[in-house]
């Protein structure tokens, strides 16, 4: 077998994953895990910047978080976990669908040699929040070279022996503390850290994204480009666009775009009684063991918390939720929820002020939703309203 890039790159997905309204808007390998998301990871480290002096079609399963299993794959190869799972196949032909039915139809026609290999998928939120020190690690490795500074005296004290890689386009404030004595801490281009700040490795500010005076970043927290954060923040990955400007705790949590949520609310991340925390991540689906002791929240694309708000452990937040109460919400929140105190019962977000409410927030970025993202929410919503 020869050994070869890929011409192009080719998701599958089996639909096994549970993600609850993070997929809504995206597939899985759309979700943030570090530095990238699954995609970006997986096409650096396959080289597709390489794609147009290859040849082939590399498919890939669309949760697959170790890139280890695809080290060296050759043309005319198939590679599955121990228990049998597809993770990749290198075939010699374009597949113009992503239909996992004409991926498989495809690669079994090419009748390749196959090869068993130790492989890990996302099959959860938290799956992918528990995984951000070695997915970081990994992430440094392939991510393309380029100048990198380290924290300078005068603005403020880093710690540990953990790399501490901040983009020459970024601004850290004065009196910031970086702790990297348990993983790397990386502050990517124009990314803006305000005084005080305390940023602790495993961590990623991503481009663009505004760290706010006096801010707590626990380890294995993960902020996608374009966000604003502040207060306490541990265990959590931001999607991207999204705003936690203020004090308040977020704990071992995912969190969509487009997320804006107020001033003082607080999530639990653990339980009382120390136990298990078990979650329900669709109206229609059954309580999911998450094995964890501590996980706090999934948040869909769109919500928006009320200052104040609290979040009871394990609550996941439908895509387009408004909740505006005193009170803890249902640990289940459906899609398009519009939750306010003194309400005689359930209502939702009508559509048309949904959409001015998303127009509003993007605009700010200088953003507005594509017509297949209004299409694709459109149909959540009337999915959400029923029959």
């Amino acid at each position: 077998m020869t050994a070869a890039r890929p011409r192009r790159i080719q998701f599958v997905d089996d639909g096994r994953g549970a993600f609850g309204p993070l997929t809504d808007l995206r597939l899985p390998q759309g979700l943030r895990c570090g530095l990238f998301t699954i995609a970006g990871r997986i096409e650096r480290a396959c080289g597709a910047a390489e794609l147009a002096s290859a040849r082939g079609t590399l498919v890939v399963h669309s949760r697959l978080l170790s890139l280890g299993s695809l080290t060296g794959i050759a043309l005319g190869e198939r590679r599955v976990a121990v228990d049998g799972t597809f993770v990749a196949a290198f075939v010699d032909r374009e597949i113009d669908s992503a239909s996992e039915r004409e991926a498989a139809d495809a690669i079994a026609a090419a009748h390749l040699s196959e090869t068993r290999v130790e492989a890990e998928f996302a099959d959860t939120p938290w799956a992918i929040t528990s995984r951000v020190e070695r997915t970081l690690a990994e992430d440094l490795a392939i991510a393309a070279p380029g100048e990198r500074r380290a924290l300078r005296a005068a603005e403020g004290t880093a710690v540990g022996d953990h790399p501490v890689l901040i983009d020459p386009t970024a601004t850290v404030g004065p009196c910031c503390v970086i702790d990297a004595s348990k993983g790397a801490v990386v502050i990517g281009p124009r990314a803006v850290v305000r005084p005080f700040a305390v940023l602790v490795g495993p961590c990623v500010v991503c481009e663009g994204s505004i760290v706010a005076e006096h801010a707590r970043l626990k380890a294995s927290t993960v902020i996608g480009p374009r966000c604003r954060v502040g207060g306490e923040i541990g265990g959590t990955i931001f999607q991207g666009s999204s705003n936690k400007a203020h004090d308040g705790h977020l704990g071992d949590s995912f969190v969509g775009e487009w997320v804006n949520i107020g001033a003082g609310s607080d999530n639990s991340n653990l339980l009382n009684t120390y136990g298990e925390v078990i979650v329900r991540l669709e109206a229609d689906g059954g309580l999911v063991r998450t094995g964890r002791q501590f996980w706090g929240s999934v948040i869909g694309d769109h919500v928006k918390l009320a200052i104040g708000t609290r979040l009871m452990t394990g609550t996941t937040i439908g895509t387009g939720a408004m909740i505006a109460i005193s009170r803890p919400p249902a640990t289940l929140v459906p899609r398009f929820a519009w939750l306010t105190d003194g309400a005689d019962g359930p209502r939702s977000f009508r559509f048309d002020k949904f959409m001015e409410t998303a127009r509003a927030m993007m605009s700010r970025r200088g953003e507005s939703p594509s017509p297949e993202i209004e299409a694709r929410l459109r149909e959540l919503h009337a999915r959400a309203m029923g029959p």
